[in-house]
């Protein structure tokens, strides 16, 4: 279907996006690496298992292992992937035989034009190399901040339609009113939190995020687990 610029959560900062044709991925987290590795558990089930992902494009926030879900990538089809993520993502991805040609190394400030769709990547304050992304499709923008502590420099130059915010207020991320600030700057019609709900150890109350926002004027949609909204009809 042509004409589409819709997004599913699924789950912690990952969304799948469809746009004009297109499947992107942004940050998915569909294994239970985090458990194997760190011993988080999973709150809610992959809404798709590895193998059953079908992506054109695969965007990747920065390094850690919720967002650069290694199991999964090693599982998924890979063949025609096009990889865009910060350098520090690049070993990690040639060890799991994706082939260098896949693979784009998208840095702060950098934007790349497709068929259908473009990407630019913002600055985040996570890790050295962390970035946020902004999609455009269809004369809308859609900023996914990526984890990223507050400052001023986050979310200044996103010119955002909606934007996808962190709100977890701990390790190495801003929490719900510092979200709010960076969503108000951003120039977001609608802001959406995400980074809560899939970890006891590390999850926040949407709702909190929402109430700030409403109290400074700003429209704000918590998104269910798995839910797909067409982004037109959403801040129409």
């Amino acid at each position: 279907m042509t004409g589409e610029f819709s997004m599913r959560w699924i789950g912690q900062g990952g969304y799948a996006l469809r746009c004009n044709g297109r499947e992107v991925f942004i940050d998915p987290y569909l294994s239970n690496l985090v458990e194997r590795l760190e011993g988080l558990k999973r709150l809610v089930p992959p809404p798709f298992l590895p193998h059953e992902v079908k992506a054109d494009f695969f965007l990747v926030t920065h390094d850690h292992i919720d967002h650069l879900d290694t199991d999964l990538i090693s599982a998924m089809p890979r063949e025609g992937v096009r990889f865009l993520c910060p350098e520090s993502c690049v070993p990690a991805l040639l060890a799991l035989g994706v082939a260098a040609s896949q693979i784009t190394v998208l840095r702060r400030g950098g934007a790349l034009d497709f068929d259908g769709f473009s990407v630019e990547a913002h600055y985040a304050n996570h890790t050295p190399d962390s970035v946020g992304y902004c999609v455009a499709c269809n004369g809308m923008r859609l900023y996914v901040t990526g984890d990223t502590l507050y400052d001023a420099e986050v979310g200044a130059n996103a010119r955002a339609d909606v934007i996808c915010c962190c709100i977890n207020g701990r390790w190495g991320n801003m929490n719900a009113a510092e979200a709010v600030e960076v969503a108000l700057r951003s120039g977001a019609a609608l802001a959406i939190p995400n980074h809560y709900g899939m970890f006891a150890e590390n999850t926040a109350d949407p709702a909190v995020f929402m109430r700030l926002a409403h109290a400074k004027g700003l429209r704000s949609y918590a998104m269910a687990h798995d839910e797909k909204i067409d982004l037109a009809h959403a801040i129409a």
